[in-house]
């Protein structure tokens, strides 16, 4: 193959690359303000002023679209993660605040993300091939290991591996939390009587203390298995 034929092939993946992360980027500007169920691969196509038919070149399904928007936004999500963890000394008691303000923090500024992870296992999951999915999880799974790691060298009662399960835990808390903090409009609206504000759940709050009330109590279990 001439050096000609290489340059336009690669000038064809480049393109073929930027339209693909065109469609994301316009995807995931379209989901800050509305609800997924609302977006439709038609309307993605339409805001870039493209037939339909080529977004489904690059995404089978909306599903597939949406958990790759996901994976980008959790490769963002663990960089600061990591990098605040790199930080945090492990100090008698004083890591927990300091790695809950920071995991907190980290979701609370993506709003967008935690919507994502709350429709995962339900939605997103459900209509895509083997071969995304087990991209995914292995995605998923590298970034538990390397984050997990930080989290034992942060946390001392942590034993090797309990890092990586403690991000399983905190998935499934923003799952259950987000759940009832983003009810559906009716919910809303009947949640405004005074007699049923206890129903009412704020999302960022409400994580930072049971992750905090979470890794207080693996400390305890801790400190109870060595004596």
């Amino acid at each position: 193959m001439t050096n000609h034929k290489i340059q336009r092939r690669a000038m064809r993946d480049e393109q073929k690359e930027e339209r693909r992360q065109a469609i994301i980027d316009k995807a995931w500007r379209l989901f800050q303000d509305t609800s997924y169920e609302s977006l439709t691969m038609a309307g993605v196509a339409e805001a870039l002023q493209l037939a339909k038919g080529t977004v489904y070149l690059y995404f089978k399904t909306k599903e597939e679209l949406f958990l790759t928007i996901e994976e980008q936004q959790l490769e963002a999500f663990f960089a600061e993660v990591d990098d605040g963890l790199s930080s945090i000394s492990d100090t008698e008691g004083g890591a927990i605040p300091s790695v809950v303000e920071l995991v907190g923090r980290a979701l609370e500024r993506r709003p967008g993300l935690t919507r994502l992870l709350a429709i995962l296992h339900t939605i997103l999951e459900r209509n895509i091939d083997l071969e995304t999915a087990t991209q995914f999880k292995h995605m998923l799974k590298a970034h538990f290991e390397r984050t997990g790691s930080l989290l034992e060298a942060c946390l001392s009662f942590l034993e090797a591996g309990e890092g990586a399960h403690l991000l399983l835990q905190c998935h499934a808390l923003v799952i259950g939390l987000w759940s009832l903090a983003d009810p559906a409009p009716i919910i809303r609206e009947v949640l405004q009587q005074p007699d049923l504000r206890m129903f009412e759940v704020r999302f960022a709050p409400e994580f930072s203390q049971a992750l905090q009330a979470l890794l207080y109590g693996l400390q305890l279990s801790s400190k109870e298995k060595i004596l």
